[in-house]
């Protein structure tokens, strides 16, 4: 071979430039890619969210679907949801026996209906209105006392009583309770009379306990998203991009 042939290579430079490619370059693109993946799958989420919850989810329900984003460090991306929004999820995503005193029951009781009027645009109960309903019916207990006590005192001293009864101490107010009517138990409206019928409204059902099915598809949606991603065509994209932000592209 001719003197002129001869050539040299920058083994030490070479080396140099794979490490850099090993350390820097493939962290960043794999941390990348793992990205991606987790936000798509948090679209695909969201999405199903708005087609098998009833009303679609709340602006609160949303903002619990969360990414841990990987970082060259730390390559590993993880899609969550924030502890209040998983304490409600769990029953969808798991189904399970809701019981009191867990997240969205009472300390006594599990609400299970209510009347739609009573229900916001997303089929949720409005804020306020069993504690409403609650405070409503104890300060009518105490009335009711009171006016028990009145009447006994009237019937003793041997005059009429209706001017202690509720209904002439609260006209066009029939009241409400809390308590079991049949196998129902709730807070209901007490019964008014009209053209002769008695009727009692349920306010609030109430049970000891709700039994859930699991009707969010969480496992089922992610694997559906990374299948649909096309994962090698992102992990050039950030191949690419971590090559080019080295190079000062």
């Amino acid at each position: 071979m001719a003197k002129d042939d001869l050539f040299t290579f920058d083994l030490r430079g070479f080396e140099k430039t794979m490490s850099r490619v090993e350390k820097t370059i493939l962290p960043t693109a794999q941390a990348g890619f793992l990205n991606g993946i987790a936000f798509s799958a948090r679209k695909a989420l969201l999405k199903h969210a708005d087609a098998v919850i009833e009303g679609k989810p709340t602006t609160w329900t949303k903002k619990g679907f969360v990414v841990d984003k990987a970082t060259p460090d730390s390559v590993e991306a993880t899609v969550r949801l924030q502890p209040q929004q998983a304490g409600y999820m769990t029953y969808l995503i798991n189904g399970g026996i809701r019981r009191k005193g867990d997240v969205g029951a009472t300390p006594y009781d599990v609400l299970t209906d209510a009347p739609d009027s009573e229900k916001n645009a997303f089929g949720n109960l409005k804020r306020g209105y069993l504690k409403k309903l609650s405070r409503q019916a104890r300060l009518e207990k105490t009335k009711r006392a009171r006016l028990a006590a009145k009447r006994d005192k009237l019937r003793k001293a041997g005059q009429p009583t209706a001017p202690a009864s509720w209904a002439a101490n609260n006209p066009n107010k029939p009241g409400i309770f809390f308590g079991r009517v049949g196998n129902q138990k709730g807070y209901w409206q007490r019964a008014a009379m009209r053209d002769g019928d008695y009727r009692l409204k349920l306010l609030a059902r109430m049970s000891d306990e709700a039994v859930y099915k699991p009707t969010f598809k969480w496992d089922d949606t992610i694997s559906a998203s990374v299948r649909d991603s096309d994962p090698g065509k992102i992990y050039q994209a950030e191949i690419t991009r971590a090559l080019r932000k080295l190079n000062g592209g």
